[in-house]
């Protein structure tokens, strides 16, 4: 269970005891909690984050409440944030009974004349034999069940044209659409072209009634958002950061509480929408069904229109709802971004992933990496952007080589690596065939570092490293 994870690392590192860290779980059962280290709180104290629930929210409530404790679970400071209520709205037409829609799909036709033993249309009834007789050749090698006497009985002659029924079996995977599939035709026309006819049928329902609309609201979220925080200075082996709510210290060093949120909006269309390259179903193909055309008569009998949540970026805010730090969405971007924040010194770096799907409906992400100053405030300044190469181990220990694998290519590539503020702190070589290149680490203070590839003049590739 969460609670009882944090807890017990609340106890691990503040020496709180077993009883005290069991009062703890007992009273905020139900809550969803989050340590906030001593190092991010002014005084240098431990405190406990929870909200309501997992989710941040009481059912029926219109605002997210969150609330940071100390130790004693004496309250700090408590925060409200907006409920964002994603809902979509059905319109549909009532069905006013059933129908039978069918299909029938002919196979390419085949040429047949006298010289395969068909006799003209003078004489129907040698004609139709000898199409029998053709039929059953045709398929006594695939179904041994067919014989002359089933095909002579479920033939037919009409417009000097032949038919003849073909018995089939469904479940043996011959036949495309067969849920469908209800006869099997063998014609023979007066030109003597000849094939296959395939008769599908589906019992629907058909709507053309009165419209009716109703709406359903979906899980409601909050635009609170808990980012990954790692102090370079301060990393270790075994934490990599920490998801932290609030702080008073990371962002800056006032008394106010700083927290991430997700600058957001309940909007038409606000779900990712991408293009799907897959097939029509069955029921698409044959009788013109479809999610919005129910009974395929060509006429739109349901709408479902989404009004999501569409998020245009993140903000570092603080307790007096004052924005410091903004990081807009790119333009082609959807869905929720994420963000990573590395501090060293007074310098922050921060890591937001983005995706959409492209025109081709794949799945697409990008990194943009900013830099933010504890001094300043604003709209944070795009410094990398891409993130495609990779590097082992991240974060490293002083001394430690980083080796990055790269791409091969046709020439003598350049990897160049810069620190936080831009400047360049060595150049490598990459001979074309190879893939890892080791950047060493003794010289370079404990900090956030830039790699970037460089390959016939072009940054193709770029990635961080973390020394500590």
């Amino acid at each position: 269970m969460k609670i009882i994870h944090v807890i017990t690392i609340v106890a691990a590192l503040t020496g709180v005891s077993a009883v005290s860290a069991q009062t703890l779980v007992k009273e905020m059962t139900g809550a969803d909690t989050r340590f906030i280290p001593g190092q991010y709180m002014k005084n240098g104290e431990a405190a406990i984050y929870f909200s309501k629930d997992e989710y941040g929210y009481w059912d029926g409530s219109t605002m997210y409440s969150a609330e940071i404790f100390d130790f004693e679970l004496k309250p700090l400071k408590s925060f409200n944030f907006p409920i964002l209520r994603p809902y979509f709205v059905l319109e549909e037409r009532a069905s006013t009974g059933t129908q039978e829609k069918s299909r029938v799909i002919k196979e390419s036709r085949f040429a047949i004349d006298e010289a395969d033993g068909i006799p003209p249309t003078s004489d129907m009834e040698a004609r139709r034999n000898a199409f029998i007789n053709y039929i059953f050749e045709t398929l006594r090698y695939t179904d041994p069940s067919v014989t002359i006497a089933i095909l002579q009985n479920g033939s037919r002659v009409e417009d000097n044209s032949v038919f003849i029924n073909i018995p089939f079996q469904k479940g043996n995977g011959w036949y495309q659409f067969e849920e469908y599939l209800r006869t099997i035709e063998a014609y023979l026309e007066p030109s003597g072209m000849w094939g296959f006819s395939y008769r599908y049928t589906i019992q629907t329902q058909k709507y053309n009634g009165e419209w009716s609309t109703r709406s359903w609201e979906e899980v409601p979220i909050s635009n609170f958002c808990t980012p990954r925080c790692n102090d370079v200075a301060k990393l270790n082996d075994w934490n990599g950061g920490v998801y932290l709510p609030f702080s008073q210290t990371f962002f800056n060093d006032d008394e106010a509480f700083e927290y991430v949120r997700f600058k957001a909006e309940v909007a038409e269309g606000g779900e990712s929408k991408f293009i799907s390259d897959s097939s029509p179903s069955a029921k698409e193909y044959l009788f013109g069904i479809t999610d919005t055309d129910r009974d395929g008569d060509g006429e739109t009998d349901y709408k479902r229109t989404t009004f999501g949540v569409h998020y245009t970026g993140l903000e570092v805010v603080n307790e007096n709802n004052q924005v410091i730090y903004t990081f807009p969405m790119p333009g082609n971007a959807e869905g929720k971004p994420s963000v990573e924040f590395f501090k060293s010194d007074n310098s922050i770096l921060a890591q937001v992933n983005y995706n959409w799907h492209d025109e081709q409906g794949r799945y697409v992400q990008t990194v943009r990496f900013y830099r933010i100053d504890k001094a300043t405030s604003g709209v944070a300044k795009v410094v990398k952007e891409e993130n495609h190469i990779t590097a082992q181990p991240n974060p490293a220990s002083k001394g430690t080589p980083v080796v990055v694998d790269v791409p091969v290519s046709t020439s003598v590539r350049t990897i160049r690596v810069n620190a936080l503020n831009g400047s360049t702190m060595m150049n490598l070589m990459i001979e074309a065939d190879e893939t890892q290149v080791s950047i060493p680490t003794d010289n370079l203070p404990s900090g956030i570092y830039f790699v970037t590839l460089t390959d016939k003049g072009n940054t193709s590739e770029t990635c961080k490293i973390i020394v500590r």
